[in-house]
């Protein structure tokens, strides 16, 4: 499928009820992470009071912009035997959407991670779970200052 703007701007528009945007909505994953991303900065650039403001990369108008890295570049991970789509990724932390959450109103998360050396393989710890988007992205904001 190629994602377009007028795409991901559809599926923003369809994914919210009563002005409350629910990801959930969005089936495909790709053009949910868009989604998620694309609204996001709409936030910041409404003016809107948000810790979103400041990453908001000027270059390329996307949050927590980088650069991707073929060998380490995920999409979804499994967590405790829940997929979870990867919305951003840093040396050593994941802000991500649980598939199936406990909360349906609040399945974003962040975690710690780092690659065994031994076999290229992804370990979890200390995470925290069950946050809504703006508490997630404060949270991994957070945890990578």
């Amino acid at each position: 499928m190629n994602i377009t703007l007028e795409n991901i701007k559809t599926a923003i528009s369809n994914a919210t009820i009563d002005g409350n945007f629910n990801s959930d909505l969005i089936d495909n994953a790709s053009l949910r992470k868009l989604a998620i991303n694309h609204y996001a900065k709409s936030i910041v650039r409404s003016g809107a009071n948000t810790v979103l403001k400041d990453y908001v990369d000027t270059s390329t108008n996307v949050i927590g912009y980088s650069e991707p890295d073929s060998a380490n570049d995920i999409s979804t991970i499994n967590l405790g035997g829940n997929t979870a789509l990867v919305i951003e990724k840093s040396n050593t932390h994941i802000l991500g959407k649980f598939n199936y959450p406990t909360f349906s109103d609040k399945p974003y998360f962040t975690i710690f991670y780092m690659v065994d050396p031994e076999n290229g393989e992804l370990n979890f710890s200390m995470g925290s779970y069950d946050l809504n988007l703006i508490d997630a992205t404060n949270d991994f904001i957070r945890r990578n200052q």
